[in-house]
């Protein structure tokens, strides 16, 4: 755990007790339980178990009276709350209380050491990981960071691999509350020894055949089966050459599990694949061993027989990892707290607040959270926060439009953004310069203008498309692109006469 961990638990823990600590004490109780808890409670461990383990039984059993007992001496004087803290946090002692404090902390999120464990059980960690396409490296990279909670999805995830011997394993939630997030981080939990692919309409990865291809080269390379790299011709036309991969893999696994993860089934162009077939040619069915991890949103997709999860039916749980973001961010950022303070606000008023207008929405913490950080939010109030994701994304064109008060000018502006949610796959700013007939420089202005929407590429010069498909969505309402004044026809029009221009010049 983090000293951030240790913050977050001991705000709620004082909150289940009726009290709250300042800033200060809390930092200091943070840092001084991430310095000496985990050696002391090895020490101790190691000692009781040398003569049977009672002492570690009997601390449970009493724990409960002695932190109880600890915490509710305590006075409202940082002195001396600060000095009866650090005399219940030493020796033995401090373990008792930790033990219990540690448990009360499972009890509000899923122990996910413990869940890594269970699942890298599973498969052969042992062997090489597999080689990732550098897309799915990204997208992993940028969606495990400040990963929150989440451990009763690991859990049944985990569950469902242990008691099925083969199967589709189905996440489903609405746009924005995680999926991608979660299954970047199970690719993570598994230590990569997976098959991970990642479909995103505003990367172009969308197609049937960029799956199989991706998928076999990963058992390929992954599991040295006797198949040149150069796939054959017909290994990507449907499912079958997968499926022969998938047995040949399954009779080398020893007991062990082949997982694939795929994510964002729904941004899959089922137009371009055979009529009534499986999504990505999915096979129908599996051998021993074999399971797929995907998700999608709730809608109907042809799918082979799953175990569907549902997230939108664990409020209760998400809620509770919202909050604990939430309260991660605000602890690693002096720029939220400042906000916090100027408002006067307590710090669990500003979670609870934050967590209820989020609808246990991610992708809404992540911009609102770096917005207040960003200092775009310095003029906002905690009432005039944006609710929900649609909220935001409105009121960052309301915003827009105070902005740029010019219509022809900001229709030009809002017209690279379209652009962008068009474009089959990520492109640069010289390109969606010359699709919008505007000078680079100014064009470059725009995307900077708009970047919390957009996923930059490390590649110089950077590629750009929509970082998110709900973003994408909101821009193609109908009342919204009647507003931005721009025609979504003309802009399909202006990309492939472009393209045209540029495989056959101007003939």
């Amino acid at each position: 755990m983090t000293t951030a961990d240790w913050a977050t638990f001991v705000n709620e823990f004082a909150t289940s007790e009726g009290k709250s600590f300042d800033a200060e004490i809390v930092e200091y109780v943070a840092d001084k339980l991430y310095a000496t808890f985990p050696k002391a409670y090895r020490q101790v461990l190691k000692l009781d178990a040398a003569k049977g383990g009672g002492k570690f039984a009997a601390m449970l059993w009493n724990l409960h009276q002695i932190a109880l007992a600890e915490l509710k001496d305590l006075g409202l004087q940082n002195g001396e709350i600060l000095d009866k803290l650090e005399a219940v946090a030493t020796g033995q002692q401090i373990c008792q209380v930790m033990v219990k404090l540690e448990a009360i902390e499972i009890g509000i999120r899923d122990d996910l050491a413990q869940v890594k464990a269970s699942l890298q059980r599973l498969v052969d960690t042992s062997t090489p990981r597999l080689r990732l396409p550098y897309e799915c490296n990204t997208i992993i990279q940028d969606r495990t960071q400040d990963f929150t909670g989440r451990g009763f999805v690991f859990a049944a995830i985990a569950e469902f691999l242990q008691n099925n011997r083969k199967g589709y394993f189905v996440l489903e939630a609405d746009p924005g509350v995680g999926k991608s997030s979660i299954m970047a981080k199970l690719v993570v939990l598994l230590k990569r020894c997976c098959v991970a692919h990642f479909n995103s309409q505003s990367q172009g990865i969308v197609r049937a055949e960029q799956f199989l291809e991706n998928a076999c080269l990963q058992l390929i390379r992954g599991f040295q089966l006797n198949y040149p790299e150069l796939l054959p011709e017909n290994a990507t036309r449907d499912g079958n050459f997968l499926s022969r991969l998938l047995g040949e893999v399954s009779a080398k696994l020893g007991g062990k599990k082949l997982i694939l993860v795929v994510d964002a089934l729904d941004e899959v162009d089922l137009s371009l694949q055979a009529r009534r077939s499986n999504v990505l040619y999915l096979p129908d069915a599996l051998p021993d061993n074999v399971y797929f991890i995907v998700s999608k949103q709730p809608k109907t997709l042809p799918l082979p027989n799953h175990q569907p999860f549902d997230l939108m039916q664990y409020s209760a749980e998400s809620l509770a990892d919202v909050k604990l973001y939430i309260d991660k961010r605000t602890s690693n950022s002096a720029s939220i707290q400042s906000w916090i303070s100027r408002q006067n606000l307590q710090r669990q008023q500003f979670v609870a607040a934050v967590a209820e207008k989020s609808q246990n929405n991610f992708m809404y913490l992540r911009y609102v959270l770096n917005d207040i950080d960003s200092g775009k939010y310095s003029d906002v109030t905690l009432k005039d926060l944006p609710r929900e994701l649609e909220g935001y994304y409105e009121k960052h064109w309301a915003r827009m439009e105070m902005a740029v008060k010019d219509k022809e000018l900001r229709r030009r502006k809002l017209k690279v953004i379209y652009l962008l949610t068009k474009t089959r796959k990520p492109v640069s700013c010289d390109i969606l310069a010359d699709f919008a007939e505007e000078d680079a420089l100014d064009l470059q202005e725009v995307l900077d203008d708009w970047e919390q929407f957009l996923r930059r590429s490390s590649d110089t010069p950077p590629d750009y498309s929509i970082y998110h498909a709900s973003f994408q969505r909101f821009l193609h309402r109908k009342d919204v692109v009647q507003k931005a004044g721009v025609s979504l026809r003309d802009i399909e029009t202006a990309i492939s006469d472009n393209l045209w221009e540029d495989l056959y010049g101007d003939e």
